[in-house]
């Protein structure tokens, strides 16, 4: 999967943190550079329409998106080493990272109502408010690679550390704690907050997922299927976490008391990525089939065959009044289809 890969498979420290804000923003106001309606293969009941938008960089390599604050579309170029901006209709703002090859990967809204996104590469976590201004905060375990990062109570964020195999909480004043997980080389990856305001997320190596409590108290539970490679997690509208397999080609339930049911994806090899929550159902995007599917809280899932197919390569996903926008890491656009 190319460089994307680390989104899939791709006791405490309290760190004091070292902060570089950028210069000036550099910001392009650049338009799309063209949006094209159609639809998909599918007929009848699963009908539906797609809307691509181009991103103005080449090789951008559209990672994560997420609804902003500003009612736009944020979103990271994992290759341009930037955090793109989208309006509905298409109009694209883009900002350099100021650390070179940083890959900027998932990206959230933060509770003080600025974007906040990983540095894979750049061992950072990062600021970007909706003027496009980004300040830098370095990751006290060296080489950690941050994966995911999520919103928690108060003024708090949580992420994982897929080489450092811990779970950090960094707070928006740039305040680290950082928390080992228990199986060695784990690899957590994904990463929600529970309805039981613990942190859960999935471990790609350990073929778990994990449990945290904002006090650092782990507990860990095995996923049935041997080396399913799960991926990303979510907290679904039914109050169940639901996560990814990649390898595994399913979709699995976890209870909050560690009660773990698999569905399979219909797509053989799928390699199903990354899941986020609908109002009453749950969307996730199929890397390799090209595809975005919808799931029910009772396991039914229906795909939507992308117009660009395997070449589209989606990941992030980002539901919003019943459809769904998400980034096409190969085409290097950002879709939008309504069901």
């Amino acid at each position: 999967m190319k460089a994307g890969r680390c989104v899939l498979v791709l006791g405490s420290l309290l760190g004091v943190v070292a902060c570089s804000s950028n210069l000036s923003p550099t910001p392009h106001a650049l338009t799309a550079t063209g949006s094209l309606e159609r639809f998909a293969a599918n007929a009848g009941p699963d009908a539906a329409t797609f809307k691509e938008f181009g991103v103005p960089t080449s090789t951008a390599g559209p990672y994560k998106v997420v609804f902003g604050p500003n009612s736009a579309y944020w979103f990271t170029e994992f290759l341009a080493n930037k955090v793109g901006q989208m309006t509905s209709t298409g109009k694209f703002t883009e900002y350099k990272v100021p650390t070179a090859q940083s890959g900027p990967d998932s990206i959230t809204v933060g509770p003080d109502k600025n974007l906040w996104f990983g540095e894979g590469a750049g061992n950072k976590i990062a600021r970007i408010t909706t003027k496009g201004v980004i300040t830098e905060f370095d990751i006290p375990t060296a080489s950690s690679e941050p994966s995911v990062i999520r919103s928690g109570g108060g003024s708090v964020l949580w992420f994982t550390e897929r080489q450092g195999n811990k779970i950090g909480e960094i707070t928006t004043s740039g305040k680290f704690t950082e928390f080992k997980v228990p199986t060695a080389s784990s690899q957590p990856s994904g990463l929600a907050i529970g309805p039981d305001a613990a942190i859960w997320f999935t471990e790609n190596a350990g073929n778990k997922i994990g449990r945290m409590t904002t006090a650092g108290k782990f507990t860990e539970y095995n996923v049935p299927t041997a080396s399913s490679v799960p991926g990303g997690i979510c907290k679904g509208p039914d109050k169940n976490l639901w996560f990814t397999e990649t390898a595994g080609n399913k979709i699995g339930r976890i209870t909050t008391a560690g009660k773990i049911t698999e569905f399979a994806v219909p797509t053989a090899g799928s390699e199903p990525s990354v899941i986020e929550p609908g109002t009453t159902e749950i969307w996730f995007s199929e890397y390799v089939s090209g595809k975005l599917a919808v799931l029910t809280t009772a396991g039914k899932i229906t795909e939507y065959a992308i117009p660009g197919g395997a070449s589209s390569g989606p990941v992030g996903v980002a539901p919003v009044n019943g459809g769904v926008w998400a980034t096409q890491y190969k085409s290097d656009q950002i879709v939008h289809l309504t069901p």
